[in-house]
């Protein structure tokens, strides 16, 4: 059975977010924190992220008890808590796609009617037909424009999150003794980061009004089906958005892998050559060790502060498009079994512009986070 590359890429985010998110500490009591941590996490400018981050994801962050980069609020945020937040997040949602969905049925059900009570002429049914499909389209089009404008504003908000922190994330990685790992990680993700905001202004948004175009001439026009030509584009723009996700995470992943195995060989011969001070070499192996140990908490503590930002900045909207696009399939299949061929074909356009919309969001939130991720997990061995 072949699996759909969307769901693919939709699994693979989730099982990094949750796989890397924070867990909580074995201990009962809370352990005292080194006393550089403090000096540390200010120092790095991380306590800036929580005020780029947009009003609905700071108010949900506090509802999971985090107001601020605190590693112990970090901990105690299990995925139960960070699921329930998400759900109240898209509860809204669902009445007004339930609300939209139930009224394009509605014209679907009576054009069928419609046509079982008109004599058979072919104008007639031809002019029915385009009313009623671009009454479908015109009850469905304000939801589908708030969910465009919604995806657009989650993007620019998760690259903007991200640009702030991929240079402070740097910085904390190479304190901790990895340089060269915080050298590939700040190149290629601030470079992702990047081209993914031009890619949205000037690919995606441009691709899914195409796509809501086709939809428009599937309503009107007689003897045009531009469905295939959607779906085409929609496979086109996710099998892209497949590959370069697949060419990131690689590149990312083994350039990474090296330069931590550089750092490693760096960071030990640091101590070696600590050790073989006379008298003191023991004591600066130990402070050099508990400089990057307490380092290496800032680490975990932005890393992980990050991981759930961006899971709660992104999965919002991605469960808004992902009931859309099932509740505009489920509006193509009644719309052919009323043999409303037309209706369906307008439908089955609008789902593909939304499954780039989905698109879109996934690839973003899989940069931000599996990036996030995959270098605060390497690095550890450092």
């Amino acid at each position: 059975m072949k699996i759909p590359m969307k769901k693919l890429m939709i699994a693979g985010v989730l099982a990094s977010v949750f796989c890397l998110l924070p867990m909580p500490a074995l201990a009962a009591e809370e352990q005292p924190l080194p006393a550089a941590y403090g000096q540390q996490l200010e120092d790095s400018g991380a306590n800036q992220l929580l005020e780029a981050l947009p009003e609905d994801t700071r108010e949900n962050l506090a509802a999971l008890g985090v107001d601020g980069i605190d590693l112990y609020a970090l901990l105690k945020a299990s995925p139960r808590d960070i699921i329930t937040v998400l759900f109240g997040m898209i509860s809204g949602a669902l009445p007004r796609a339930a609300k939209a969905g139930a009224m394009a049925l509605c014209v679907v059900v009576m054009l069928s009617f419609c046509f079982s009570a008109l004599p058979d002429d072919e104008k007639t049914r031809h002019t029915i037909e385009v009313a009623g499909s671009m009454l479908a389209l015109i009850l469905l089009l304000p939801g589908l424009s708030e969910l465009m404008k919604g995806a657009a504003g989650v993007v620019q908000a998760g690259n903007g999150f991200g640009l702030l922190l991929i240079p402070i994330l740097a910085g904390i990685i190479t304190a901790a003794g990895n340089p060269s790992l915080a050298l590939s990680y700040h190149t290629l993700t601030f470079a992702a980061a990047r081209g993914l905001s031009q890619l949205a202004d000037g690919v995606i948004i441009p691709c899914t009004g195409i796509v809501l175009g086709l939809s428009l001439v599937d309503a009107t026009v007689k003897d045009v089906k531009l469905s295939a030509v959607a779906g085409g584009i929609k496979k086109a723009v996710i099998g892209t958005f497949a590959v370069l996700a697949g060419l990131f995470s690689a590149w990312l992943g083994v350039k990474s892998l090296i330069a931590n195995t550089a750092d490693a060989m760096v960071v030990r011969g640091v101590k070696i050559a600590a050790n073989s001070v006379p008298l003191v070499g023991g004591a600066l192996s130990e402070a050099c060790g508990a400089i990057l140990s307490s380092v290496s908490l800032v680490k975990g503590a932005v890393g992980g502060f990050a991981l759930i930002a961006g899971l709660l900045i992104y999965a919002p909207v991605l469960a808004e498009l992902l009931l859309w696009s099932a509740m505009l399939k489920l509006l193509a299949a009644a719309s052919e079994l009323f043999a409303q061929d037309r209706a369906a074909g307008m439908f089955k356009s609008a789902a593909y512009a939304v499954a780039i919309l989905s698109a879109c969001v996934i690839f973003n939130a899989a940069i931000l986070l599996v990036s996030t991720g995959l270098v605060i997990t390497i690095g550890k061995g450092g």
